[in-house]
């Protein structure tokens, strides 16, 4: 994995072992569930939207790609999004390797598909989950591209990042798939993993 920032997280800051057990899954449905916590004290927009947004960094230059969309539950404060299918290779790292945050946003114009760079308007984020995320592993090579990867399973998990003493780059660590927190905030207060 390259060492460049991820260019959603550089963008939108401007640079910038959990409980649960190998959760990895082959073909079929698999649904991440969670809870959002509301930092702002302010109603979720009506029009806020759940989208994962993979990071990918193994080429030049980095970029974030579109892939999946849930729902968000205002009134019990929690959300949901299901994958059935396996990311297209462009939101994979080596063609790999999926690491996705869930993003709430008010944009309505990113879809499935939708390549994001250093000059996409990222204006409607207004949360993400910044310390969870999505993780795929497309074949048994995905776990010889970096030294966390072999921790999970092929197919879909949930990891939870993790600091590392010493280490410039935080890891990720298999979760639960219910354990994500989708964090309402301005986005420069919420912690980031810095996983590449």
């Amino acid at each position: 994995m390259g060492r460049r920032a991820f260019v959603f997280l550089s963008v939108l800051f401007f640079t910038t072992i959990a409980a649960g057990c190998q959760d990895g899954t082959g073909p079929g449905e698999f649904v991440v569930t969670g809870h959002i916590q509301n930092n702002t004290q302010a109603p979720i927009p009506a029009d806020a939207r759940l989208l994962a947004v993979w990071g990918v960094s193994s080429g030049t230059p980095d970029y974030s790609y579109v892939f999946g969309e849930g729902t968000i539950d205002r009134i019990r404060g929690t959300f949901q999004i299901r994958f059935d299918q396996a990311p297209p290779l462009a939101a994979l790292n080596a063609g790999e390797v999926g690491v996705a945050l869930l993003v709430a946003t008010t944009n309505q114009s990113w879809t499935d598909g939708d390549s994001l760079g250093s000059s996409s308007d990222y204006s409607g984020v207004i949360g993400l989950t910044g310390q969870h995320a999505v993780i795929f592993m497309r074949s048994d090579t995905a776990a010889q591209l970096c030294g966390w990867c072999a921790t999970f399973g092929q197919g879909y998990s949930v990891g939870v990042g993790v600091e590392v003493p010493d280490e410039v780059f935080d890891i990720f660590v298999p979760a639960s798939r219910s354990s994500p927190v989708l964090i309402i905030d301005d986005l420069a207060s919420i912690k980031v993993v810095n996983w590449t």
